[in-house]
């Protein structure tokens, strides 16, 4: 399958500064694309490069095939956005702000009703923005990315400052919209349990670096499983085992076993054949936030 989107080695430098470094990732028809780092780890220059806000110093982006880096062409309305924090006229009502846009956009005020009613903003389209409340200029922005039909949608941290149920009600949102409208979406969020819930293939980032790109369930090795095990007899145990699974760690009153999924009855009737005295047996959850940690470390420093 070609990808709809695709970045080959793309490089940027600030003068002496290079803050991309051979950026390459690939988006399908019909993902909920994930692309998650720390703060400053290249996420926006990487979107707003994708986007023609950003002259990136050397590589190639492709949209639909096409080099929009070579052919200097500006988004004509195929990638819709929603970057940084949404800003509008307060002044001014949804349905006026959207006017604007269309405006410039050539596009009919029949298209403005369509994307409020996308959202769901069909009873505030006439109040003014200033009374709207964080989660209501999150889902306005997301009814101006639409505008232009476009088939890729990002969204940029679309979650900053919602509550919980914000939080919910955004991720319904897109769930409903890529469904409905068959919609590429690129998703920014450092809420990783959004994206491990919400996204079907990621990009990790971190110092201008991609360092893993697939698959949520690739990447959590969603074939294996994480048990800790503990006993007064981690010695035997580890020798016991060291044919079964597939990594062995200590940890303090134990022993951590990594194991293909599916093979714990297995190991279970091992420990209890050669009398291995255990005291407790947890399943350990692998999230993308361990998994995040783990390849970036705290808020992108190196691992230690």
């Amino acid at each position: 399958m070609e990808p709809i989107l695709e970045v080959r080695n793309l490089n940027k430098f600030y003068k002496s500064k290079q803050v991309l470094k051979n950026i390459s990732i690939k988006v399908f028809k019909g993902d909920i694309y994930g692309f998650i780092g720390p703060n400053g780890a290249g996420k926006t220059t990487t979107i707003k490069s994708i986007l023609g806000l950003v002259s990136p110093s050397s590589g190639e982006i492709y949209i639909k095939g096409r080099n929009i880096v070579k052919d200097k062409y500006k988004n004509p309305g195929d990638i819709g956005a929603m970057i940084d924090c949404p800003s509008f006229y307060n002044n001014l009502s949804a349905f006026r702000n959207l006017k604007l846009y269309a405006n410039v956009l050539d596009l009919k005020e029949d298209r403005i009703m369509e994307v409020l009613n996308m959202v769901h903003f069909q009873e505030y389209k006439d109040r003014r923005v200033s009374n709207y409340s964080m989660g209501m200029k999150q889902r306005l922005a997301v009814a101006r990315a639409f505008l232009s039909k476009p088939e890729i949608v990002i969204l940029d941290e679309p979650t900053n400052g919602l509550d919980p149920e914000g939080v919910r009600d955004m991720r319904n949102l897109v769930e409903k919209l890529s469904k409905d409208e068959k919609v590429t979406f690129i998703y920014c969020s450092h809420i990783l349990n959004e994206v491990q819930n919400l996204c079907s293939r990621v990009a990790v980032i971190n110092k201008g670096s991609i360092l893993a790109e697939g698959c949520v369930d690739e990447l959590l090795n969603a074939d294996r499983e994480r048990y800790s095990i503990f006993t007064g007899e981690a010695k035997k145990l580890k020798k016991v085992l060291k044919d079964y699974c597939l990594e062995m760690h200590d940890i303090e009153g134990g022993v951590s076993i990594e194991i293909n999924r599916g093979d714990f009855k297995l190991i279970n009737k091992v420990m209890a054949e050669e009398n291995v005295e255990i005291n407790d047996i947890v399943k350990k959850s692998t999230s993308l936030e361990e998994y995040f940690m783990e390849e970036v470390g705290y808020c992108g420093y190196d691992k230690k």
